[in-house]
């Protein structure tokens, strides 16, 4: 299957791609960061290319399904002992599409946070129908 970002046409972006740039390696960066950098987006490029391998079907601990809320999938990974990164996708014909990603604390229980990853939800719940609208909205995987 073929791995493709969702390009959002109103933000003019990809918010996956636009999430991952954060790991991008920078000159300024030491080699220690340089080499967290890498080492986490390794981890999570071969957890995207595994859940290609697998057709797009959720398998844990890599892939899961959401509740019954939502039609898409989630890709999980322990950014440190605080953070989960989850990257949302669902298939579509032969492709893999990378809907949305964002950092989640651990142990969320303020209302404010469960308010925030709602709206990330109902945000990529957002994406995935522009998606299906115009089936042309992505970017390459890369």
């Amino acid at each position: 299957m073929e791995i493709v970002y969702y390009l959002d046409k109103e933000l003019g972006y990809c918010p996956v791609k636009k999430y991952l740039e954060q790991y991008a390696i920078k000159n300024k960066d030491s080699q220690k960061q340089k080499n967290k950098k890498l080492h986490l987006l390794g981890i999570v490029g071969g957890k995207i290319k595994h859940v290609a391998d697998n057709n797009g079907i959720p398998t844990p601990p890599i892939s899961f399904p959401l509740n019954k809320d939502y039609d898409f999938f989630e890709i999980k990974h322990r950014k440190d002992k605080n953070i989960v990164i989850r990257i949302f996708y669902f298939r579509r014909s032969d492709k893999i599409i990378l809907l949305n990603a964002f950092d989640k604390p651990d142990n969320y229980s303020t209302e404010k946070e469960h308010k925030k990853i709602h709206k990330q939800l109902e945000d990529t719940k957002k994406f995935q129908i522009r998606f299906k609208n115009n089936p042309q909205s992505y970017e390459k995987y890369n």
